[in-house]
Protein backbone atom coordinates (compact mmCIF):
# COMPACT_ATOMS: atom_id res chain seq x y z
CA UNK A 1 0.00 0.00 0.00
CA UNK A 2 2.85 2.30 0.68
CA UNK A 3 4.25 1.75 -2.55
CA UNK A 4 1.15 2.47 -4.50
CA UNK A 5 0.57 5.99 -2.22
CA UNK A 6 4.14 6.80 -3.21
CA UNK A 7 3.38 6.44 -6.88
CA UNK A 8 0.21 8.70 -6.61
CA UNK A 9 2.57 11.41 -4.81
CA UNK A 10 5.23 11.19 -7.95
CA UNK A 11 2.25 11.20 -10.27
CA UNK A 12 0.62 14.49 -8.58
CA UNK A 13 4.32 15.97 -8.27
CA UNK A 14 5.41 15.20 -12.33
CA UNK A 15 1.80 16.78 -13.11
CA UNK A 16 2.45 19.80 -10.78
CA UNK A 17 5.76 20.46 -12.30
CA UNK A 18 4.23 20.35 -16.02
CA UNK A 19 2.33 23.10 -14.76
CA UNK A 20 5.18 25.31 -13.81
CA UNK A 21 8.08 27.22 -14.98
CA UNK A 22 11.34 25.39 -14.14
CA UNK A 23 13.74 27.31 -12.55
CA UNK A 24 16.12 25.08 -10.90
CA UNK A 25 17.75 21.32 -11.50
CA UNK A 26 19.47 19.00 -8.81
CA UNK A 27 22.99 20.69 -10.51
CA UNK A 28 21.76 24.45 -9.40
CA UNK A 29 20.28 23.57 -6.12
CA UNK A 30 23.70 21.43 -5.24
CA UNK A 31 25.97 24.04 -6.22
CA UNK A 32 24.03 26.54 -4.55
CA UNK A 33 24.11 25.04 -1.15
CA UNK A 34 27.74 23.90 -1.48
CA UNK A 35 28.87 27.21 -2.10
CA UNK A 36 26.72 28.49 0.89
CA UNK A 37 28.59 25.84 2.79
CA UNK A 38 31.87 26.33 1.27
CA UNK A 39 31.87 30.01 2.31
CA UNK A 40 31.01 29.14 5.67
CA UNK A 41 27.55 31.34 5.49
CA UNK A 42 25.65 31.14 8.60
CA UNK A 43 21.75 31.22 8.36
CA UNK A 44 19.95 31.06 10.98
CA UNK A 45 16.40 30.82 9.85
CA UNK A 46 14.74 30.09 6.29
CA UNK A 47 11.54 29.09 5.27
CA UNK A 48 10.76 26.35 2.10
CA UNK A 49 7.54 25.40 0.31
CA UNK A 50 7.03 22.13 -1.58
CA UNK A 51 5.33 21.82 -4.45
CA UNK A 52 2.56 20.04 -3.35
CA UNK A 53 2.08 21.30 -0.13
CA UNK A 54 0.07 25.07 0.70
CA UNK A 55 2.48 25.64 4.00
CA UNK A 56 5.80 26.60 4.41
CA UNK A 57 8.18 24.98 6.58
CA UNK A 58 11.13 26.35 8.89
CA UNK A 59 14.44 25.05 6.91
CA UNK A 60 17.66 24.22 8.19
CA UNK A 61 20.61 23.79 6.14
CA UNK A 62 22.69 21.03 6.02
CA UNK A 63 22.77 16.97 5.26
CA UNK A 64 22.60 17.50 1.67
CA UNK A 65 24.25 15.25 -1.83
CA UNK A 66 23.90 16.32 -5.27
CA UNK A 67 19.70 14.96 -5.26
CA UNK A 68 18.37 16.07 -2.03
CA UNK A 69 18.29 16.68 1.78
CA UNK A 70 18.56 13.28 3.72
CA UNK A 71 17.11 12.44 6.96
CA UNK A 72 18.52 15.60 8.74
CA UNK A 73 15.51 17.32 9.86
CA UNK A 74 12.25 17.85 11.03
CA UNK A 75 10.99 17.43 7.50
CA UNK A 76 12.68 13.67 6.90
CA UNK A 77 14.27 13.40 3.75
CA UNK A 78 13.23 15.09 0.43
CA UNK A 79 14.38 15.66 -3.18
CA UNK A 80 15.53 18.74 -4.53
CA UNK A 81 12.76 18.44 -7.15
CA UNK A 82 10.05 18.92 -4.72
CA UNK A 83 11.04 22.70 -3.75
CA UNK A 84 8.81 25.44 -4.56
CA UNK A 85 10.93 27.99 -3.03
CA UNK A 86 13.19 28.53 -0.43
CA UNK A 87 13.28 32.41 1.68
CA UNK A 88 15.97 33.60 3.78
CA UNK A 89 14.57 36.12 5.93
CA UNK A 90 16.76 39.18 6.60
CA UNK A 91 16.07 39.30 10.25
CA UNK A 92 16.62 36.26 12.51
CA UNK A 93 14.65 36.79 16.09
CA UNK A 94 15.88 35.17 18.78
CA UNK A 95 13.67 35.18 21.60
CA UNK A 96 14.99 35.22 25.35
CA UNK A 97 13.17 34.48 28.24
CA UNK A 98 13.75 34.52 32.09
CA UNK A 99 11.63 32.10 33.82
CA UNK A 100 7.96 33.26 32.28
CA UNK A 101 9.13 36.85 31.42
CA UNK A 102 9.69 37.64 28.10
CA UNK A 103 12.70 39.92 27.47
CA UNK A 104 13.93 41.86 24.91
CA UNK A 105 14.79 39.77 21.76
CA UNK A 106 18.21 39.39 20.04
CA UNK A 107 17.68 39.85 16.17
CA UNK A 108 20.21 38.95 14.13
CA UNK A 109 20.87 40.48 10.23
CA UNK A 110 21.82 37.31 7.88
CA UNK A 111 23.93 37.53 5.28
CA UNK A 112 21.18 38.34 2.05
CA UNK A 113 24.13 40.81 0.32
CA UNK A 114 26.54 37.56 0.45
CA UNK A 115 24.05 35.01 -0.87
CA UNK A 116 22.87 37.59 -3.20
CA UNK A 117 26.08 38.02 -4.66
CA UNK A 118 26.89 34.00 -4.64
CA UNK A 119 23.75 33.65 -6.84
CA UNK A 120 24.85 36.01 -9.26
CA UNK A 121 28.44 34.55 -9.37
CA UNK A 122 26.70 31.07 -9.84
CA UNK A 123 24.88 31.69 -12.87
CA UNK A 124 21.34 32.12 -13.42
CA UNK A 125 18.90 32.08 -10.63
CA UNK A 126 15.17 33.19 -10.46
CA UNK A 127 15.28 34.98 -6.99
CA UNK A 128 13.51 37.75 -5.38
CA UNK A 129 15.24 40.00 -3.08
CA UNK A 130 12.01 41.77 -0.79
CA UNK A 131 11.42 43.41 2.67
CA UNK A 132 10.44 39.30 3.87
CA UNK A 133 13.66 38.42 2.59
CA UNK A 134 15.50 36.64 -0.25
CA UNK A 135 13.38 34.24 -2.18
CA UNK A 136 14.98 31.77 -4.25
CA UNK A 137 12.33 30.14 -6.78
CA UNK A 138 12.67 26.43 -8.08
CA UNK A 139 9.51 26.91 -9.76
CA UNK A 140 6.76 29.64 -10.57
Amino acid sequence: MESNNHSITINKLEKEILKRTSYMNNAKWFKLFSAIEKEKITIHSAYIKFLLTDRNYKFHFGGFDETGFGDVSELGPFEFKKIEWLLIPEKHEIERWNRNEKLTSEVITQPLDKLEKILNLLGQFEYDLTEDGLKIYGYK
